[in-house]
């Protein structure tokens, strides 16, 4: 179905397809008993093929083909006795290299010859970043494979083909129900899927080759799709240079900028619910870095609307200042250049500017709040928004987001699966959703655009607006809707959107060819879930 890539030595990849008809991963120990945990060390990661396709930012210029190597580390599997092999720790693992961070997805294993069978989905993070380099991992005797094919990186791109050597022992601990028990509660949690090519068997007036925009969004550029309709979640394949994806519900996806909405909105709807008026606190009484900040509020950073910017143009900032920024590498030398890279402009909440740093100051002060008032050991992204996440049922990806020091990132940093964003989406568009007990009630109700009184500030066009960390977009002149009708959506750098229909309805994409685009979409779907 779809077409291996080629290496620079005309030698096709086969190793996705393989990997659906082959798990003979043997490993040096054997055991017996079920639900036994084992430790994996990586170390002395070699190069067979790597292949560059796109490096805007020249990453590759001094590094070469070590970027192609996976961290040297040692993660725990559980290898339960219904064929699963579930890393004991999910999520984003910090490891010494320069360039990747990376993580484990539960895969699956069987006994062969008295001997265990494995294969893992895996992806490679960038360091302080969100590009993400899904791909899979075999094990063999006391080395192993992998193969990067796919990405969700609009700036750097590549094919890799390596080995590792490995050792793998056998742990005795009693952790390993504990983790089983918590991944089958997860799977068993989420949305009931089905194909997205299955959609018309529920709804013969949809075409499912819809969803995918092929029109518009290159199928190389697309990593997954999908919609929810009436609580169900139809779902695409993974496409990747080599094969489809072994497990798209184990495809680790990137947030990007949807962690300006999921940690920076619901974050400090949060607070704003936990602790009323937070939202009005002065920044500078929170960052002393900013103590020229006059009357700015955690309100204004969330809103975009400090008045403190260089252009007037939305994104002009964005595109010009944001790599000196990313490339500060202390949260303290972070926060200093925010504080003093622009001059005051305008009275807070008068000009809508996209800044990604106005977010990572707004996680800055949510935090030194957050320790001022319950300790300075504690965190509240661990303490406020992981609880919320777990009565979501969602994955434990979300409980690691990228950091800076022990700072959350905020503005970008996330990991996510396909099914958390179905979830999360859905129960941010539900009338009567679960978040809503959690988080301040009027600001929820103005970004969902509930709240009609203050559709937010107009960022970019009329038809678009920003509000508490979400996009909105007034869906009425490309639906002929006989009034305004503002749905609020999810944004991310690349290609990536998150559309909140009416009741609990949800379409999204994750590209990474810097196409933001939906109207076709959802004119389609109007025609038998009316959005009007």
């Amino acid at each position: 179905m779809f077409a291996r890539f080629t290496a620079m030595s005309n030698t096709p990849y086969h190793f996705y397809g393989n990997l659906c008809l082959l798990f003979f991963i043997m490993l040096s120990s054997t055991f017996s008993s079920a639900d036994t945990e084992i430790q994996v060390t990586i170390s002395e990661s070699k190069i067979k093929q790597f292949q560059v396709l796109v490096d805007t930012h020249r990453l590759t210029r001094t590094s070469g083909k070590q970027m192609g190597n996976l961290p040297d580390m040692k993660f725990d599997l559980v290898v339960s006795d219904d064929g699963r092999a579930i890393p004991s720790k999910r999520g984003l693992q910090v490891t010494q290299s320069k360039y990747w961070d990376i993580l484990f997805e539960p895969g699956s294993w069987y006994l062969r010859d008295q001997k265990v069978n494995i294969v893992l989905p895996m992806a490679l993070v960038g360091k302080g970043e969100n590009c993400t380099h899904q791909g899979i991992m075999i094990i063999e005797n006391n080395s192993a494979s992998y193969q990067i094919a796919t990405e969700t990186c609009q700036y750097f791109q590549f094919n890799a083909l390596g080995g590792t050597k490995i050792e793998v022992n056998t742990k005795k601990t009693n952790n390993s129900a504990i983790v089983t028990t918590a991944y089958v509660s997860e799977i068993n949690n989420r949305l009931p899927e089905k194909s997205i090519d299955d959609i018309r068997e529920d709804y013969p007036n949809v075409n499912p080759t819809v969803f995918s925009q092929l029109d518009y969004v290159q199928s190389s550029s697309m990593s997954a799709f999908g919609t929810v309709l009436k609580g169900t979640h139809y779902v695409s394949n993974c496409a990747t240079r080599a094969s489809a994806f072994p497990d798209c519900s184990h495809m680790p996806l990137p947030a990007y900028s949807l962690a300006k909405s999921i940690i920076g909105g619901i974050g400090l709807m949060r607070l704003e619910a936990l602790n009323p008026g937070v939202k009005d606190i002065l920044v500078k009484d929170l960052v002393p870095e900013c103590s020229a900040w006059g009357t700015i509020t955690l309100k204004h950073l969330l809103d975009n609307t400090t008045g403190r910017y260089g252009s007037s143009q939305p994104h002009s900032d964005e595109n010009k200042h944001l790599i000196p920024f990313l490339n500060k590498t202390s949260a303290q030398a972070k926060t200093k250049h925010v504080c003093n890279r622009y001059k005051v402009k305008k009275q807070p909440g008068e000009q809508w500017v996209y800044h990604t740093t106005d977010f990572w100051l707004l996680g800055v002060a949510m935090q030194n709040f957050w320790r001022q008032k319950y300790g300075e050991n504690t965190d509240f992204y661990n303490d406020a928004l992981t609880p919320l996440w777990h009565e979501l049922g969602l994955s434990p990806l979300l409980d690691q987001p990228h950091r800076q020091q022990d700072q959350p990132l905020t503005g970008w940093g996330l990991m996510l699966l396909r099914s958390d964003i179905a979830k999360l989406a859905s129960a941010l568009s539900s009338k009567e959703s679960i978040l809503s007990k959690y988080l301040d009630q009027s600001r929820f109700n103005k970004a969902m655009q509930v709240d009609n009184s203050d559709r937010g500030s107009v960022a970019g066009s009329e038809n678009l607006r920003f509000k508490h960390g979400f996009w909105a977009w007034n869906a009425a002149p490309a639906l002929d809707c006989a009034k305004e009708k503002w749905l609020p959506f999810m944004s991310g750098y690349g290609g990536i959107s998150v559309v909140l229909l009416p009741e609990g309805g949800v379409y999204y994409y994750f590209s990474d060819g810097g196409v933001f685009r939906f109207t076709e979409v959802l004119q389609h779907l109007n025609k038998t879930h009316p959005i009007c």
